[in-house]
């Protein structure tokens, strides 16, 4: 009695498949490379933060009394807030007026300084040295009778 093999036909990749499929992957790979760019360009922004005034968090309010300044997010923009040596609270746009570099505030010299190009401003927003065409955009900073510190666009 003979046995019978069962064999299955499987069609063999060839080495030109493979090469085939590995060039397809990379123009592939290519166009979404290029592509996304284009795309991401067209797309509107979405809104980012809400909108209204921003209390602080106990985080935000104890960096606030430890190196004199805090970063924020308010309406979807960076504001920095910063707390002069007299208690009194000041909040201004982070967004340096030159190239739009984040500020730092320098509790030593009672100044907003810009690292990216020396851009320096006065407890006012105004612009004391540098490169920066304008001021600093202010925002409104209040302690609340709770001891919070709310932070909101000044109206104009």
């Amino acid at each position: 009695m003979e046995e019978q093999t069962l064999t299955t036909s499987h069609p063999k990749k060839s080495r030109r498949d493979f090469l085939d499929l590995l060039v397809g992957a990379s123009f592939l790979g290519w166009l979404v490379t290029m592509a996304y760019p284009i795309i991401r360009y067209l797309k509107p922004l979405p809104q980012t933060g809400a909108s209204g005034p921003t209390h602080l968090t106990r985080d935000e309010s104890s960096k606030l009394e430890q190196n004199k300044f805090v970063i924020v997010p308010v309406s979807g923009q960076r504001v920095i807030v910063l707390q002069a040596p007299d208690q009194q609270l000041f909040a201004f746009s982070a967004k340096c007026t030159h190239e739009g570099c984040t500020i730092t505030y320098q509790p030593a010299q009672s100044v907003l300084w810009c690292p990216c190009h020396d851009g320096r401003f006065d407890l006012n927003g105004r612009v004391l040295s540098g490169p920066p065409p304008q001021a600093l955009a202010k925002y409104d900073a209040r302690r609340q009778p709770d001891g919070s510190i709310v932070i909101s666009e000044q109206k104009a």
